[in-house]
């Protein structure tokens, strides 16, 4: 079963939303509220697979997304529900896209097709511990370094940067960018205030 919150600050869209994803085969919505609040303090204790979130709940010109304690974020999946427009660079940090005027064909599109990115992903998850210099690399993706900055500041090859966030992403199964710093977040390596 693959358990799905959803955060919309519209009572309508989060309601015809729940109702549409309800309705796939194996998908149980486990929470759908207006506050980024509410969803942090239950994502420890439901663990969604996925989280349906606008990005206009938080603010995303510091680039900051969801600030919690709990441990085991890997497993969970972000998906933009835009209501208006985003930058493109933005939307490139989340699993999928759900736009408003999106029918429900092509909601059940994009949420099946991140159900079987989780699968792949699972399957391909290497649960090793990060090394200290892995550390080091996603503390700098995390505050929007890119792979040259990040050669510079750690005095390394770009080729070693690229080789150390391929072992990031084997390790923690996690590819966005956005998720990857909700990870060094969620294990203490950066604070929210950090992110640029």
């Amino acid at each position: 079963m693959t358990k799905i919150a959803i955060a919309e600050a519209s009572t309508m869209l989060r309601i015809g939303l729940s109702e549409m994803v309800n309705s796939l085969p194996d998908v149980d919505v486990v929470l759908s509220t207006d506050s980024i609040n509410t969803l942090l303090s239950r994502i420890p204790a439901l663990k969604p697979h996925i989280v349906v979130v606008n990005p206009q709940l938080f603010d995303y010109h510091k680039r900051s997304v969801i600030n919690t304690t709990h441990q085991e974020f890997h497993n969970t999946h972000l998906v933009a529900l835009v209501t208006s427009h985003i930058d493109s660079q933005q939307l490139k940090q989340f699993a999928g896209v759900i736009e408003i005027n999106d029918d429900r064909q092509r909601v059940k599109s994009t949420i099946n097709h991140v159900i079987t990115e989780i699968q792949t992903d699972t399957a391909e998850f290497d649960s090793a511990p990060l090394s200290e210099r892995e550390k080091e690399v996603l503390v700098c993706l995390s505050k929007g370094l890119r792979n040259n900055e990040i050669a510079d500041t750690l005095n390394i090859s770009v080729h070693t940067v690229i080789t150390h966030r391929k072992n990031i992403v084997r390790k923690t199964g996690i590819k966005s960018v956005a998720a990857l710093t909700v990870y060094a977040i969620l294990n203490n390596l950066i604070e929210q205030k950090d992110i640029i």
